[in-house]
């Protein structure tokens, strides 16, 4: 079987494609080597896999397009600092490359059987919901600046006052991204409508972390800056009071739930989340890396806030873990494989 993988020289996309060599399938990747990461292609690419270094918006496809026979859409230009500088490119990349791609796949893939397009969790942005634990109130994800300002920086009932607890994001919330990423994100997946080649799935990630992820540079994931801090033997740096929640996902599960729609026959939801599942607070994450590195650091509480922040991020991974027969795992889980401990 054929897969074409686009994104495939970076962090997941590299995974995947080990992955699919591995089970005998035949891995051709689309990647632009974006000159803001990547001065020359990363070490780590597979040798079996077929290369081809060019940005979608202008690759012009080789004879082998024509015998494609899945498609696993990751390329994109990330970062929401970036986005926010670069928002033409980012929206022309993201949400064009895509267009473009699907357009050459309706003209030259005949034998095309299924496309997964790797979204994000940036698309739901303000879309989460709290409750009230006493009085069942369902409220928004928004915070006032007053509380904010005094160091409250929990969602509260209005009526009680007590604090509101997240409710996890299922895949029928509706769309709320909050800045220029998030909305590329959401505009590749428009481009989804009316495309009738063959069944295609969304599959929305949470933040996700495993090997050759990045740590150093300015767009790295608040878990690759406190995984840079760790290895330079610093603490990490929280702003609020580091009881913030966050669902990240191990690669490894991004990867198994990807192949299983690429090579499997039977039919799945439309969009199905990428997460854990499982809350895990920002400081007790700083730990839980530092004990796998075995390093005897603790964070750095600096207080403060940043305008437009959510407090909390959780995502409802039921239909992943029927997707995988099995729930993904935890941070606690994955940060030991990530650094072997």
């Amino acid at each position: 079987m054929k897969i074409l993988i686009t994104g495939g020289a970076g962090f997941v996309g590299s995974h995947l494609v080990d992955a699919c060599l591995e089970r005998g399938l035949e891995a051709y990747c689309v990647d632009s080597l974006d000159a803001q990461i990547y001065e020359r292609p990363p070490d780590y690419l597979n040798p079996e896999a077929r290369y081809s270094f060019a940005d979608l918006r202008h690759w012009q496809p080789a004879p082998w397009l024509e015998e494609i026979e899945a498609v696993a859409h990751l390329a994109a230009l990330g970062g929401v600092a970036r986005a926010g500088r670069e928002p033409a490119n980012v929206i022309s990349a993201n949400a064009g490359g895509t267009a473009r791609l699907l357009e050459l796949l309706t003209r030259h893939c005949p034998r095309l059987r299924r496309f997964v397009l790797v979204s994000s969790f940036s698309v739901y942005g303000s879309g989460y919901s709290y409750v009230a634990p006493s009085t069942g109130e369902e409220l928004g994800a928004d915070r006032r600046t007053e509380d904010l300002e005094a160091g409250r920086f929990e969602v509260y009932s209005p009526e009680t006052g007590e604090i509101a607890r997240i409710v996890p994001i299922r895949e029928d919330a509706p769309p709320q991204p909050l800045e220029i990423y998030g909305a590329s994100k959401y505009m590749q997946e428009l481009c989804l409508r009316g495309f009738a080649l063959c069944p295609a799935t969304i599959l929305r990630l949470s933040s996700v972390y495993g090997s050759r992820m990045r740590w150093h540079d300015s767009e790295a994931t608040i878990l690759g800056r406190i995984a840079g801090w760790l290895s330079e033997q610093r603490s990490p740096e929280l702003l609020e009071d580091g009881r913030q929640i966050r669902d990240w996902v191990w690669a490894g599960d991004v990867v198994e739930a990807t192949v299983k729609l690429l090579t499997g026959a039977q039919e799945a939801p439309p969009v199905i989340n990428v997460c854990s599942g499982v809350p895990t607070h920002l400081d007790d994450a700083c730990r839980q890396m530092a004990a796998a590195l075995g390093v005897d650091i603790s964070p750095a509480l600096v207080g403060g806030y940043r305008p437009g922040d959510m407090r909390h991020c959780l995502g409802d991974a039921t239909r992943l873990t029927s997707l995988l027969g099995r729930p993904p795992l935890s941070f606690r889980q994955g940060a030991d494989k990530m650094f072997g401990a």
